[in-house]
């Protein structure tokens, strides 16, 4: 998952670039991208999760993704950078 902070007034492109992004990374790498936020005052956090993942594919997973979030110019809207975070998953019985 992937996490970062950005002004309010940059919600639209937020949105946009986001839905791009994970439309990009569902069509080269078969997963299911996901985009969300929450409120905090004086900014948005938007989080991003892509599944599944192998645990195998994620270093260039995580190297496409960095690439194309640039590309779309998420990297600059950022306020503290763009945050990956890789997470072993426990199934479920």
């Amino acid at each position: 998952m992937v996490w970062f902070r950005a002004a309010r007034a940059d919600d639209h492109a937020c949105r946009e670039r986001l839905a791009e992004l994970g439309r990009r990374m569902s069509e080269a790498h078969g997963i299911e991208a996901r985009a969300g936020w929450r409120d905090e005052t004086g900014c948005r956090t938007w989080l991003e999760t892509y599944e599944p993942l192998a645990l195998a594919g994620c270093d260039a997973f995580v190297a496409a993704l960095r690439s194309e979030a640039a590309v779309l110019g998420l990297d600059a809207l950022a306020l503290n950078g763009r945050h990956v975070e890789a997470f072993d998953w426990v199934d479920s019985p």
